[in-house]
């Protein structure tokens, strides 16, 4: 069912980073009934190759990947995409896990969601960022 608001504004392009396929397969479904462009990337290396050569609304990353840990990506998203939202995602979320990840630039933080209500809480948070930044850009 798409909603209002999504049948006002242009197609999003969604990043969901994680290497998680339970939780790409029901994040990305649900953007994508909502009519989204949806991108993955499981390492943080695929996320920075995706930010260069795809032009991204918001990125749902994962702090808990393989590799490269998804904080340790932030600062270098920082600098290729000043602007994008980013909506963090994990299992843990300990005050020094929190620090870090608003200092190096996360938008909005959530637990990694396992129900379909808490898939929906983050499609209706990342909705309202994605439309706070258009409105940011028209006014601009």
């Amino acid at each position: 069912m798409l909603t209002k608001r999504a049948a006002k504004r242009k197609q999003k392009v969604v990043l969901i980073a994680s290497n998680d396929s339970e939780i790409r397969s029901a994040i990305s479904s649900r953007f994508r009934a909502e009519f989204c462009d949806v991108h993955f990337a499981s390492r943080g290396v695929d996320v920075l190759l995706q930010l260069l050569e795809h032009e991204t609304d918001i990125l749902v990353l994962d702090l808990d990947m393989h590799g490269n840990v998804g904080v340790d990506v932030l600062p270098v998203i920082r600098k290729i995409r000043p602007r994008l939202p980013i909506v963090v995602i994990s299992d843990d979320f300990t005050s020094c896990i929190r620090k870090v990840a608003a200092e190096q630039g996360m938008t909005f933080q959530v637990f990694k969601p396992r129900t379909q209500a808490e898939i929906g809480a983050l499609f209706t948070a990342t909705e309202k960022i994605m439309d706070k930044c258009e409105w940011l850009r028209s006014v601009n």
